[in-house]
């Protein structure tokens, strides 16, 4: 098995929306939620809507040839905040790795490489909401410094500060 981890491009949006619907169905499928209305719920497809804009980064885990996974961020402000928002100048992770490759450590070297870019971008930190109940997640990030910055409904926002 060969794996790769590169910078996601534009021409991955649509790998892109399909791990922003794994992430937000980790447990089944909230009140009926299914691919095609991912992008009728704007505070969900903002998440991916033009990826990408100016000031966004990501990573795609490509294995054997096949993108496996992805970690990006993207900035929101106080007007149209993401569900890990904690400040304007802080972008929000989003990540997610497809079915067949979790537990192989692709989500950690995802992490480990966007991290490593946001650092060297210079940003202040990075955010991002864990729900209650997906302790993979949840260890994943506490491993790698994210703490609790806050709580909304069943979900903690999660900060790594990087400066």
């Amino acid at each position: 098995m060969t794996t790769q981890l590169r910078a996601a491009t534009a021409d991955d949006a649509e790998f892109l929306a399909e791990v922003l619907f794994q992430a937000f169905t980790w447990r089944g499928q909230p009140d009926g939620l299914d691919r095609a209305g991912l992008r009728q719920r704007p505070e969900i497809w903002h998440y991916v809507a033009g990826w990408p804009r100016a000031g966004d980064a990501g990573r795609v885990a490509v294995v054997d040839g096949h993108p496996a996974g992805a970690a990006w961020w993207r900035t929101f402000d106080e007007r149209d905040r993401g569900y890990g928002w904690v400040a304007d100048d802080v972008p929000e992770l989003s990540m997610g790795v497809a079915p067949a490759h979790r537990g192989r450590g692709l989500g950690g070297q995802l992490l480990d490489a966007l991290v490593a870019d946001a650092r060297e971008a210079g940003l202040p930190g990075l955010s991002l909401s864990v729900e209650d109940g997906n302790d993979p997640a949840r260890a994943l990030y506490e491993h790698r410094g994210f703490v609790p910055a806050g709580r909304d409904g069943d979900s903690d926002t999660l900060l790594l500060r990087l400066r």
